[in-house]
């Protein structure tokens, strides 16, 4: 797939299919993606594949930590936008809600909260990656995850794959900890939900909106 391409046809994905994808897949994406750059070539990522019982486990942690309302506690702990970053958050939000509930949807209050449960079980992809560093590197180690995760987005649909880069999967890290060894000297920046689209998935068809470059560049020497 050719870059450009892969950059305007890149979306994240809400609806998986069940199929598990193979080791040796990700094992030839990762192996591409391990390029991606990094300040001063440090590569300070660090990443966990889930799949299998232990995917199954995380979800089910996740899913019961939201479903008993139990405060999140990220290793970077997020604010509320304001301004007019909280106007696109809230149309982003507005748009996704009428995409999938239509005027006249009955039971309207339980399927939200049924989608809000389903994000925190990565949207029911049947594998995730846990991006981590070490807590004694500095802001550029979340700057190296960050890019790492977005070549890995850009990477999968070459191998039929789809991707969401989620924050709220790691909103309790102390889950992650347990269950998949990762240690208190470790940061757990962010998860990827990784799988095979479904294509019938409604939200997979949400139509993608962003602001023109008029809105966020500012050109000197021109």
């Amino acid at each position: 797939m050719e870059v450009i391409e892969a950059i305007r046809s890149r979306r994240s994905i809400r609806g998986f299919k069940p199929d598990p994808v193979p080791r040796k897949v990700l094992e030839e994406l990762l192996d591409v993606c391990r390029w991606a750059p990094s300040a001063q070539n440090t590569q300070t990522w660090e990443l966990a594949i889930l799949g299998g019982k232990v995917m199954a486990e995380v979800k089910a942690r996740c899913e019961e930590k939201v479903k008993n309302k139990v405060k999140p506690n990220p290793d970077f702990p997020s604010s509320e936008p304001t301004g007019i970053y909280l106007q696109r958050a809230v149309a982003s939000r507005d748009a996704t809600d009428k995409h999938q509930f239509p005027p006249g949807t009955k039971d309207l209050d339980a399927k939200r909260a049924a989608y809000l449960l389903k994000g925190s079980r990565f949207h029911d992809a049947p594998n995730a990656i846990i991006i981590y560093s070490d807590k004694s590197l500095d802001a550029k180690a979340i700057m190296n995850a960050s890019i790492l995760a977005q070549t890995i987005a850009l990477a999968a649909p070459a191998y039929g794959l789809g991707t969401c880069l989620m924050y709220r999967v790691v909103n309790y890290p102390d889950v992650l900890r347990e269950l998949l060894g990762i240690p208190a000297s470790k940061n757990i920046i962010l998860g990827i939900a990784i799988g095979y689209p479904d294509s019938g998935a409604i939200l997979n068809s949400l139509p993608r909106t962003r602001v023109p470059i008029g809105d966020f560049v500012q050109w000197h020497g021109f």
